[in-house]
């Protein structure tokens, strides 16, 4: 009878296993982000285990009064060891020092994930840490907004979102795999590229207009602002950001941020050419470089909303 018992115990654990994938998560980091994630994973698998990871005290509170953790840590050494899966929702030049710490703590078989905006110099330190072909596969849910704090977490922050997974060369395929699992299972869309393509596309379309958003509060004058209605505030929604992790995305990203604003001066260089011609404004040229605009949102404002729920991109670029 007792081994039929223990035989039935053993069983119950493996189907958990299957169902739930990660019966233990610890998440480093439990902001807006991290705290949403901590709550879609709940959502995906009933059951899991989730450990919060902060600096201070008063937001692991706050994680844990909005359920998003089971329980909260001041140092990562007291959890990570039970854990199957790491997600770093930190300040990515904080990755190192939290990379280093959990090395020697990693239980076998876990993964260790990330959502940092930035991935190549990230995937350097996690490969030189963990080893290459280690536990690690690079992650970038492009989800968020500009509030700050786990009591904004929401498990819809991720879902339709779009993931972006890094796997390198050295990356096993089935750790990249169940990585891009995680994310689907969230409810999110999920596409692979390698650490520096992803960064050259994500200067372009995340961290510029993060920066012009941020440059564009800084030319009126404090009078004018009062005189500002919705145009300027839509605008500059990302300038509410954290300005924490934008120095950290700015500095570990720098060269390809450095090349998306050269290409943007160029670019701004001849609408002002349009303006300033010797003949006056050229009308027809500022209206199709409005209509051009225009079409390109549009239409990816269309194929965004008819996304399928996964594609995978070239390994390169």
């Amino acid at each position: 009878m007792q081994l039929e018992k223990t035989r039935a115990f053993r069983y119950s654990i493996v189907m958990t296993r299957k169902k739930n994938s990660f019966r233990h998560v610890t998440i480093v980091g439990v902001g807006l982000l991290g705290g949403s994630i901590a709550l879609g994973l709940r959502r995906a698998y009933p059951g899991v285990r989730i450990a919060g990871v902060g600096r201070r005290q008063i937001s692991l509170d706050a994680a844990l009064a909005v359920g998003a953790i089971d329980t909260g840590h001041l140092d990562v050494a007291e959890c990570v060891g039970l854990s199957d899966l790491v997600i770093l929702a930190t300040p990515v030049c904080a990755f190192e020092g939290y990379l280093r710490t959990i090395e020697p703590l990693l239980r076998r078989g876990a993964l260790v994930t990330d959502v940092g905006s930035t991935k190549a110099e990230v995937v350097r330190i996690a490969e030189r840490v963990l080893g290459k072909g280690g536990p690690f596969v690079g992650s970038h849910p492009m989800a968020g907004n500009e509030k700050k704090g786990p009591e904004y977490a929401d498990a819809d922050l991720v879902r339709d979102a779009l993931c972006i997974v890094t796997p390198t060369q050295h990356t096993p395929a089935a750790r990249a795999t169940r990585i891009e699992k995680l994310w689907r299972d969230l409810g999110m869309r999920t596409t692979k590229l390698l650490p520096a393509a992803h960064d050259r596309a994500v200067a372009r379309v995340s961290h510029l207009p993060h920066v012009l958003a941020a440059l564009q509060m800084e030319l009126p004058r404090d009078e004018e602002l009062e005189l500002s209605s919705t145009g300027l505030l839509s605008a500059t929604r990302l300038a509410s950001g954290d300005p924490e992790m934008w120095r950290d995305i700015m500095t570990t990203n720098r060269r390809a941020i450095l090349t998306a604003i050269d290409q943007f001066s160029r670019s701004l260089e001849k609408v002002r050419t349009m303006l300033d011609a010797e003949a006056g404004p050229d009308a027809q040229a500022l209206e199709r470089f409005f209509t051009r605009a225009k079409l390109r949102r549009d239409s990816t404002i269309a194929a965004d909303s008819a996304a399928p729920s996964s594609r995978e991109w070239a390994k390169g670029e």
